[in-house]
């Protein structure tokens, strides 16, 4: 059994939106995007949204949220995503090594066969949508392993045809160009132009204490049971080079730096972890503004 961890950051999407709006600020960059729901709100209300991660399947989600504006899944293009169909081998032993240490052998053949079916999808929009859907399972069966009795019994493709087809609710169109990319901070923030740019920076050491749901679902998605998120982080400016203290604070440095010609910097925090972000805010910029909503909602909000 894991440790289900609370969310390492606590993003508000309407918050956000209040801040740009109040610095007229029409798109919006984030680097550190994760799972992009809080980019699906900005584009829904008429910003241009442009998201990054390092994290393969929050790009697939994001392609399906975010840069999607039309697609959806049909309920006969659920039905192949969720069943096994005939005359398809499936790799059955995929993630047995997850077997009776997270989920059941019914749960690790089933993740086998929807990573084949999604893989075998026609579109990126699909794929990403089917990818969220099929990660509201997952949460579901890590609960449920906690809580067995307060939570009932769904059978796997059930479950997953019910969740798959409420992301259809997520797909908008906001009549802009939005874009999300597989990528290092550095080549997101340099690759498209925008009025604003939002950074909500990884802890220190974040690859040895990310939720272990969010590296689970890459394995699943990289179809490596074995996987770990230090093989995505490995040469990335957060990456083992940004462990101690001092590389740390190199590496929000190059951010800052590299963010020089956007008009507008939202570096969200904690209260805890504000001391260590604002001289180096305040470094780079001439004008800088701390809003307080919550202890574990800080923003550091800084013009040129």
């Amino acid at each position: 059994m894991i440790e289900l961890l609370e969310r390492t950051r606590r993003i508000s999407p309407s918050r956000l939106h209040e801040i740009l709006a109040a610095n007229d600020a029409r798109s919006l960059v984030d680097p550190f995007m994760g799972l992009p729901t809080h980019l699906n709100y900005l584009k829904r209300h008429g910003i241009a949204v442009h998201g990054g991660d390092l994290l393969e399947w929050f790009v697939r989600v994001g392609e399906g949220i975010v840069v999607n504006d039309q697609t959806i899944l049909r309920d006969s293009e659920v039905a192949e995503i969720v069943e096994m169909l005939p005359g398809r081998i499936y790799p059955l032993d995929a993630f047995k090594a997850w077997e009776g240490v997270f989920f059941s052998e019914e749960q690790c053949m089933y993740l086998g066969v929807w990573l084949d079916n999604v893989r075998n999808l026609r579109s990126d929009g699909q794929t990403g949508l089917a990818i969220l859907g099929l990660w509201r399972v997952f949460c579901y069966w890590l609960q449920k392993s906690h809580a067995p009795d307060d939570m009932p019994d769904v059978a796997p493709s059930e479950l997953a045809w019910s969740y798959i087809r409420q992301t259809e609710a997520w797909v908008t169109t906001n009549l802009r160009h939005n874009t999300v990319r597989s990528a290092d901070v550095l080549t997101t923030i340099s690759a498209q132009p925008a009025d604003a740019l939002f950074i909500a920076p990884p802890a220190r050491n974040s690859f040895r204490t990310a939720d272990a749901r969010i590296w689970m679902w890459e394995a699943w998605w990289q179809g490596n049971p074995y996987f770990t998120i230090e093989h995505a982080y490995k040469d990335s400016l957060f990456g083992a080079r940004s462990v101690d203290e001092q590389g740390y604070a190199r590496a929000i440095a190059s951010v800052l730096s590299a963010a020089a010609d956007y008009p507008l910097l939202v570096l969200q925090t904690t209260e805890r972890r504000l001391s260590e972000f604002e001289p180096l805010v305040r470094n780079a910029r001439a004008h800088v503004e701390i809003l307080a909503p919550h202890a574990n909602e800080i923003y550091i909000v800084a013009k040129r």
